[in-house]
């Protein structure tokens, strides 16, 4: 088994240690904050109220990708910890616009700066093999998307596949049809957040109006069968996270998560740790929760994986 990640946001995968150290350093938070007491803050335990709720809390993450030698030494960290988790295949996904917004730093210095620890990470772990995703963020409006997607054609040698995230119930796919056109005329890998926080009508229109090839969450999937059947037939991978999910309040309880059923009915899902750095779980804890709470076999994870890397927009 290949074990391999398609859906990590590389912004918020940051160590507890270094947001602590650096939030310490820019006077962010007292000097006397022990480690054990920001944890206790940080990390979301139990379910908040909702989506939006939860997006509501990265904004210290923002405030700490202030440099690029920051920036660069969260993705050595991120893809340390990816290596140290026993995977070998990561795609990581980050919002330029997310990034930049408190920090002031040009979106190529963030990307210049995310790619050298990446390539440092690299360098001390050679059989690791990543990639960037380039989000654009809902919540900033159209311009903002249609301007993310034009950074990404300017660099798309540099990303593996572009994606839409953030609040999906205020800004339904259909809002972002035409920002996706010159991506999809280039020839680009598309995934899309989509039927998250809402029914498979968002997923419909991430296929269809925006050419997503893989979907971010999809769990509403399971409310409509012909979408289940079109998802099978053309191949079209769930990125699920089933804390994340959790946490969010996009399903009742973890033993309710339909990833099990998605599975069992032929659709491809893997198995993803969304915001590792603000739920606090890695992916081999990820793979103990569909063990021990959804119920699944050795072989189904297997299979979670077998999608992953047959879905992977890596070469």
């Amino acid at each position: 088994m290949l074990q391999t990640e398609l859906h990590r946001h590389l912004d918020v995968s940051l160590r507890s240690s270094t947001i602590l150290e650096v939030a310490i350093a820019r006077g962010l938070l007292a000097q006397s904050t022990s480690l054990a007491s920001f944890e206790e803050q940080l990390y979301i335990r139990k379910p908040l109220e909702s989506l939006t709720a939860v997006l509501a809390m990265f904004t210290l993450f923002q405030k700490v990708l202030a440099t690029p030698a920051i920036l660069e030494r969260v993705a050595f960290e991120a893809l340390e910890d990816c290596y140290r988790e026993g995977t070998r295949r990561v795609e990581f996904r980050f919002s330029p616009s997310f990034c930049g917004e408190f920090s002031g730093l040009s979106w190529d210095e963030i990307l210049s700066s995310f790619e050298r620890g990446l390539e440092r990470g690299v360098r001390s772990y050679p059989d690791m093999q990543w990639g960037l995703i380039c989000i654009a963020t809902r919540d900033y409006g159209v311009e903002s998307v249609d301007e993310t997607m034009e950074f990404f054609l300017q660099n798309q040698a540099r990303f593996v596949g572009c994606d839409l995230a953030g609040n999906e119930q205020n800004f339904p796919c259909r809002l972002f049809e035409n920002s996706f056109k010159g991506v999809r005329a280039a020839g680009a890998k598309i995934t899309i957040h989509a039927g998250e926080a809402v029914g498979p009508e968002n997923i419909w229109e991430a296929i269809e109006l925006l050419g997503a090839s893989r979907i971010g969450h999809g769990i509403a999937a399971i409310q409509d069968p012909k979408l289940m059947a079109h998802l099978r037939e053309r191949s079209i991978c769930l990125e699920v996270c089933p804390t994340s999910n959790w946490l969010t309040k996009c399903v009742p309880t973890l033993e309710a998560h339909p990833l099990p059923a998605l599975l069992r009915a032929g659709v491809p899902v893997c198995i993803n740790t969304d915001d590792p750095g603000i739920f606090g779980k890695t992916l081999p804890q990820e793979i103990e929760v569909c063990r021990l709470m959804l119920g699944m076999s050795e072989g189904e994870i297997e299979k979670c994986f077998e999608y992953a890397v047959k879905s992977s927009f890596l070469s």
